[in-house]
């Protein structure tokens, strides 16, 4: 017999023992107490196997179990729905087992079940199958573990651990520590196993979506994967791509906020269908149809639906839009959702001439002499157009989005007032085909426009027209007037409350003079200052161009910030003078309106029309060429 002393000495050293255990435990050190496991830390659990050799899934928990099965078409459940499993969760338990990292492991007998979570009534088991029905990988899911695995690759972050009890082959013996969480997905009785979208497709196959409802039906297509959809039902439309892509992303997103059993008759139990969703692939004869049926209530924050390759599931679907969810709100079913919003496609390189018609003004013709040069006619002169007029007409012809569709089928235009247009732009082809805008305004000043020989009117931005150039002056081209340095021979300068500035050049030195008032000031000239306003001077274009009658304009130049009296030789072609020297002036004065002016005013002497410049013109223009006293 042993004495008393030995036995209280084992007695001790067992509570010692388990007291260890349960504090390595905790610590998440198992491994220390009771040799090497079968797979060391460090290493993947499982790694016999590739993701593509999985065939069945089976998992069961305390109270529920299900059976997925891999097929053509994806992962189906077999038991207890006959549905589709969800495939992120398919992805998600493969990926989770086959990259299961050990951290840390200990035999079974020294980790308490009940902690670990590994008790029969706790741990979720999961088995993986190939396709000889031969398992890949078992083992039971426990708790997760206080232990934090260390970062992986470039990760920042640790990463959660669970306890994991492999039942297969050579691993029985041993609980492990591993890197990864997927414990989420085996709630609510394995619910997120099963796949609440109703739709599952892949975009690049999709060749048709139909839309029925109460507004009627609407149909888009597209020939092949690589044309552009267009709606062909009720009408022939260009289509938003923008609002498509949407369309199709939110189709795919669209999810169920909870699934049940689809009843034995559904038409006699389930409300009447308010709308349909059809969707047609490339490779199969058969669409899937969603039929989304009425709300049980008005306020109701689902509705069901079925879905035609699931009849024996019904979806509730959340009907108004919420953050991180798409809705049936989220869904654009009408033709003026996904329509091109475009005001027109035009073909810019193949345009030959461009006739503006406004309601109180003359017409204005531009017409394209070559590849690049756009001409006019002003006061019957034939003239090169205003290039930033025609690109500013142009660009908002093609860019410009309308707001909404009034009518598809319009044949008394006066409600929009374009029976007697505002407005009417034709632009003409080469090939001699043509369109015709037509702007009009209703009682209320909305702005609307029709295509001449269309029933459709669109409404569009108010601000459109003033951004096109009604007036036969403001297509003048911009150069306001070019002078060669090489003709130069002087510039004066004159500003408010200084004497005029005479400034001599000579071509041939580039040397300058500088005269203030009767003071010879060429000592404090600054050469580069004046080479700069000299730069400034050759050429000058206009911002706009102005109305000879323009009040605003003629009241300001009353009193100039600025007058330039610029004389050049004149020379033909040959370089030879043919006539005394020419002096021109210009005055410019601040447009008011801020504070600093950002445009200027600016006349010629003895031409008929006005002009503005910008302010980085106007500051190269003023620009004092004399360094300080």
């Amino acid at each position: 017999m042993r004495s008393l002393a030995v036995t209280i000495a084992l007695a001790a050293a067992a509570i010692l023992l388990g007291g260890a255990a349960t504090w390595r435990m905790v610590k998440g050190d198992l491994g220390s107490l009771m040799g090497v496991p079968p797979t060391e830390p460090g290493e993947r659990l499982y790694r016999t196997f590739r993701a593509g050799d999985v065939t069945k899934i089976q998992i069961s928990t305390r109270n529920a179990s299900a059976e997925f099965v891999k097929t053509t078409n994806g992962w189906d459940a077999v038991r207890p729905w006959r549905d589709r499993m969800n495939p992120e969760a398919a992805t998600m338990i493969i990926a989770f087992t086959l990259g299961m990292r050990v951290e840390d492991a200990a035999p079974v007998e020294d980790v308490p079940q009940s902690e670990a979570g590994l008790s029969s009534d706790q741990a979720v088991a999961i088995r993986l199958e190939g396709a000889d029905g031969r398992p890949l990988a078992k083992y039971r899911l426990g708790k997760r573990s206080p232990w934090l695995a260390a970062p992986i690759g470039e990760e920042e972050t640790r990463n959660a651990t669970v306890y994991v009890q492999p039942v297969d082959k050579h691993r029985k013996s041993h609980v492990f520590i591993c890197s990864g969480d997927i414990l989420p997905l085996f709630r609510n009785q394995l619910a997120f196993l099963r796949d609440h979208h109703p739709f599952f497709f892949h975009p690049a196959l999709l060749r048709e979506i139909r839309v029925r409802g109460t507004g009627g039906e609407m149909t888009l297509s597209r020939e092949t994967p690589q044309a552009a959809w267009k709606i062909t039902k009720p009408l022939e439309l260009r289509t938003n791509p923008a609002a498509v892509v949407s369309l199709i992303e939110n189709l795919g997103k669209l999810a169920a906020t909870s699934l049940t059993e689809a009843p034995a008759t559904p038409s006699a139990t389930l409300p009447a269908v308010e709308t349909s969703i059809s969707l047609h692939n490339f490779n199969s004869d058969t669409p899937t149809v969603l039929e989304v049926r009425a709300p049980a209530s008005e306020g109701a924050h689902d509705a069901p639906a079925t879905v035609s390759d699931r009849p024996g599931t019904v979806f509730s679907l959340p009907v108004k839009p919420e953050a991180n969810l798409v809705s049936l709100a989220d869904i654009p079913t009408s033709v003026n959702d996904l329509r091109d919003p475009a005001l027109t496609h035009l073909n810019i390189p193949g345009l030959h001439a461009v006739v503006i018609l406004p309601a109180t003004g003359q017409e204005i013709q531009l017409t394209r002499e070559s590849e690049k040069l756009w001409t006019t006619r002003i006061d019957g002169v034939k003239t090169p157009a205003n290039e930033i007029r025609l690109y500013e007409l142009l660009t908002t012809m093609t860019t410009q989005r309308v707001i909404g569709f009034e009518s598809d089928a319009a044949t008394d235009f006066s409600p929009w007032g374009l029976d007697r247009p505002a407005l009417r732009l034709a632009f003409i082809g080469q090939d001699g085909t043509s369109l015709t805008l037509r702007f009009g305004f209703d009682k209320r000043g909305r702005l609307y426009a029709n295509r001449l020989g269309t029933p459709t009117v669109v409404r569009v931005d108010p601000t459109l027209l003033g951004r096109i150039a009604v007036n036969a002056f403001e297509w003048r081209q911009a150069r306001v007037w070019a002078i060669n340095r090489m003709d130069l021979e002087s510039i004066e300068r004159a500003v408010p409350d200084r004497p005029p500035l005479a400034l001599a050049y000579e071509s041939i030195t580039e040397v300058w003079r500088a005269t203030e008032g009767e003071q010879d000031v060429t000592d404090r000239l600054n050469s580069f200052r004046a080479n700069y306003l000299l730069g400034g001077v050759e050429t000058i274009d206009a911002a706009r161009w102005l109305a000879p009658t323009d009040a605003a304009a003629l009241a300001a130049l009353e009193k100039p910030s600025l007058t330039l009296a610029v004389t050049v030789k004149q020379v033909n072609a040959e370089g030879d003078e043919t006539g005394p020297p020419v002096t021109r002036q210009l005055r410019f004065a601040p447009q008011a309106g801020t504070n600093p002016p950002q445009a200027y005013y600016g006349r010629i002497e003895g031409e008929r029309y006005l002009f503005l410049i910008d302010l980085a013109t106007y500051e190269r223009l003023a620009i004092l060429p004399l360094e300080a006293r």
